[in-house]
């Protein structure tokens, strides 16, 4: 939360601690509630909001933890999206705690949309407004992920946000069945 040198710097520290808390073998929301915990002991840094996914492409699960951040959105098959209903706990910092984890099924059909607010906030505009704009989009299954990208830029007019935008497109990639079926000669 907030911009600034200070900003940044507070948001590199967060990155370290994810990384650290999120190579750990922790579900989503108890990595949150260790960050949580982490930052507010620190009084000198400031709240931030945090969306966690981790994907079993095995299992064909995503489980989603929120600190705060807006819900992701899923463009399936043929191109209609929608926003998870991801429980949402206080920014990280607040040591509120109160994490909880959504597990959902995730195919290679789906595409994965995670956002900052910058691309939806406007000013004057009624944040459900912004987020049927995006989930009004139509996303083919089988488009590259850049090209997703830059159509959600593009739809939600990201060049002229009043706050930084990022943007992360993932889907998982198909599997293949084994070829089991051997050719040769005896």
């Amino acid at each position: 939360m907030g911009h600034g040198l200070d900003a940044a710097v507070d948001m590199n520290a967060y990155r370290a601690a994810l990384r650290e808390f999120a190579s750990t073998d922790l579900a989503p929301h108890r990595v949150l509630r260790q960050m949580d915990a982490l930052s507010a002991s620190d009084e000198a840094r400031r709240p931030a909001t945090c969306l966690l996914v981790r994907v079993d492409p095995a299992r064909g699960t995503a489980v989603y933890a929120s600190a705060g951040h807006l819900p992701p959105a899923v463009f399936i098959g043929d191109g209609a999206g929608e926003l998870l209903d991801v429980p949402v706990g206080p920014p990280l910092g607040t040591g509120v705690g109160g994490y909880e984890a959504l597990a959902r099924p995730i195919s290679s059909e789906q595409t994965l949309l995670l956002y900052t607010d910058g691309l939806v906030e406007r000013r004057g505009e009624d944040i459900d407004t912004s987020l049927a704009r995006l989930t009004a989009l139509h996303m083919s299954g089988d488009a590259r992920l850049v090209d997703v990208v830059d159509a959600v830029c593009d739809g939600l007019d990201a060049q002229h946000a009043e706050d930084d935008v990022a943007v992360v497109a993932a889907r998982l990639r198909p599997r293949h069945p084994h070829n089991t079926h051997h050719s040769g000669t005896s």
